[in-house]
């Protein structure tokens, strides 16, 4: 009787295991998606439970913590009852076989994004490392988000609807950040007064968004997976000469007028070309490989550990040495 009670204790903790999508230290929740789906096309009231779900919680206290216009609870309420507030949810219905489609291979496809995707970012983090992650797929919001060991993934943006493919490489670039965040604290855009503040943000920005750029690029070559912006400027060298020395203008401003107080203009014009014009993606990618090709990514694990200024010296004194 007692083996018998053993066996059926050791099933239910398996089935248990494989209906949370547990494998090792990377967790997949679709729950978020499918309450949305729900909501809109099964004419349920998930409203209450969507709100509380942990990735769009997530998706609230990113926008709470770094956002200037932060999306709250009741925008989220509200965009659940047609609104479109932060969150579009006009084309639920017009979509449900794509999403469906969408989280269907998710599903099918969580041990390669495991063996093939995630561990792509273990090549740049530092050998002492531990890979712990829980992403959640949701439809709306943003398209990537990730920090306190979480990533939310929006299965609605056109690109990942276009290829899904893409989804594993972006899930592959928030990997890096949850990784990199271990070592160095996001940096508060509100808190800096100078524009001295301001350029450690950059390089520290620059650093993070460029290796998150760099964890999926040799993949992307390898798959002729290059389609994505960012990817296409890297590879054309006209457009990245024109993104380096535009990047080089930010920063050599950032030198000149460091003692200046920080305004919503200068603000504005530096982060507005540093992220809007993909400067920090594109750049901090173009030092990474170069530092890679040079030492190779052990240096980079090596700098991880260290200040963004050192990284940035590194490759300064290798572009000297040219």
């Amino acid at each position: 009787m007692m083996n018998k009670i053993k066996v059926i204790l050791m099933l239910a903790v398996s089935t248990l295991i494989t209906s949370s999508h547990l494998f090792g230290q990377i967790t997949f929740d679709y729950s978020g998606a499918e309450l949305v789906l729900e909501h809109f096309t099964d004419n349920r009231n998930n409203a209450g439970k969507i709100v509380n779900n942990p990735g769009y919680q997530h998706i609230l206290l990113h926008s709470k913590k770094y956002s200037s216009n932060p999306i709250t609870e009741e925008n989220l309420r509200n965009s659940l009852n047609g609104k479109n507030e932060g969150f579009d949810f006009s084309r639920i219905e017009e979509r449900k076989d794509k999403y469906e489609q969408i989280l269907k291979y998710l599903k099918e496809n969580e041990q390669e994004i495991i063996n093939d995707y995630a561990k792509l970012c273990l090549k740049y983090l530092p050998e002492d490392y531990k890979q712990k992650a829980t992403i959640y797929y949701v439809i709306g919001g943003y398209n990537g988000i990730a920090f306190n060991d979480k990533i939310c993934m929006n299965i609605d943006y056109e690109q990942f609807r276009k290829n899904y493919t893409e989804i594993k490489l972006y899930i592959a670039h928030e990997l890096f950040h949850i990784g990199f965040e271990k070592y160095h604290s996001l940096p508060d855009i509100f808190k800096a007064k100078t524009v001295e503040d301001l350029k450690e943000i950059v390089l520290s920005m620059t650093m993070n968004e460029g290796l998150a750029t760099l964890t999926p690029y040799h993949k992307r070559i390898e798959m002729n997976e290059i389609s994505d912006y960012d990817y296409t400027v890297l590879l054309d060298t006209t457009a990245l000469n024109k993104k380096i020395a535009q990047f080089n203008s930010v920063v050599k401003y950032l030198d000149e007028n460091s003692d200046k107080k920080l305004t919503n203009e200068i603000l504005g014009n530096v982060l507005g070309q540093c992220s809007g014009d993909r400067l920090f993606y594109i750049a901090g990618c173009y030092m990474g490989l170069k530092i890679e090709e040079k030492y190779g990514s052990k240096k980079i694990r090596e700098l991880v550990k260290e200040s963004p200024e050192i990284y940035f010296e590194t490759y300064y004194q290798l572009m000297k040495k040219k």
